[in-house]
């Protein structure tokens, strides 16, 4: 019998990312537009193209002066304090999509610190401490989200995988346990649960979740490789024979398509 080589269960982070503001018209408007817009009213929307997005354009060339100069132009401009969360959220954001994640950190504590209500801003930084390899502030920023959000299903998956990072099974079970009972059709939770199973050796948990996972997804080659060395670990070799045959069956059609 042929087996599946094993490879490494880890979770699969999708890093989020928000809209950018979308960019002012560059086509040249008639005089009289013009002078309706150098009337525009005080009270208006502060997302449209104004003093926020000048100061963000600001901010971005402005480097290390950004806490100095914010200051300054905070009570020139008079800025909110949600102002200021969306010039500190736009700048991460704009470091993050570059894959500067250390470069970004300090811009989404502000922004958390700011918009401290708000569950994303507690995700997107715990996002940027894992990326840095500050685990354990990035579960104290997840756990943030989940008591504001108790069922943030993004953040109840990377939580549950740096759980398994620093072998925390125990928190890593109970955090998935959540996370298949707010998501029950998405097989990464089960996926993941099979293996914080696993690694605290309760094998027939490990198995019912894995087959759960094989069910959501049946063309999915991992789930059935984790499933047949479980059954191997069970001494079950007429499941696992068929785990494997699934796995080379699934191997042999994505060849076919390549």
């Amino acid at each position: 019998m042929v087996k599946a080589k094993q490879q490494e269960p880890a979770p699969e982070p999708e890093f989020e990312e928000e809209e950018m503001e979308k960019k002012r018209s560059k086509v040249k408007k008639p005089r009289i537009a013009r002078r309706k817009e150098r009337a525009r009213p005080v009270d208006e929307d502060p997302s449209e193209p104004s003093t926020i997005f000048y100061m963000h354009s600001l901010l971005l060339f402005g480097g290390r002066l950004l806490h100095r100069m914010l200051g300054f132009y905070n009570s020139l401009f008079e800025l909110t304090p949600t102002d200021q969360a969306k010039i500190y959220r736009n700048i991460s954001n704009h470091y993050a999509r570059k894959g500067l994640h250390e470069k970004a950190l300090d811009y989404l504590k502000e922004w958390a610190r700011l918009d401290g209500s708000n569950p994303d801003a507690h995700f997107h930084l715990g996002i940027g401490l894992a990326s840095s390899g500050n685990f354990k502030g990035a579960l104290r920023a997840y756990d943030k989200v989940l008591k504001l959000a108790p069922n943030h299903k993004k953040a109840l998956y990377r939580k549950s995988g740096i759980c398994l990072k620093l072998k925390d099974y125990q928190m890593a079970v109970k955090t998935l346990k959540q996370l298949v009972d707010a998501a029950p059709d998405n097989p990464k939770g089960y996926h993941l649960l099979g293996i914080a199973y696993d690694r605290m050796n309760e094998i027939d948990p490990a198995v019912d979740a894995m087959i759960k996972a094989t069910e959501l997804d049946p063309d999915e080659i991992k789930y059935y490789q984790h499933l047949g060395f479980l059954y191997e670990r069970k001494e079950d070799h007429t499941q696992a024979a068929k785990c494997f045959s699934r796995v080379m069956e699934l191997q042999r059609e994505q060849d076919e398509e390549e």
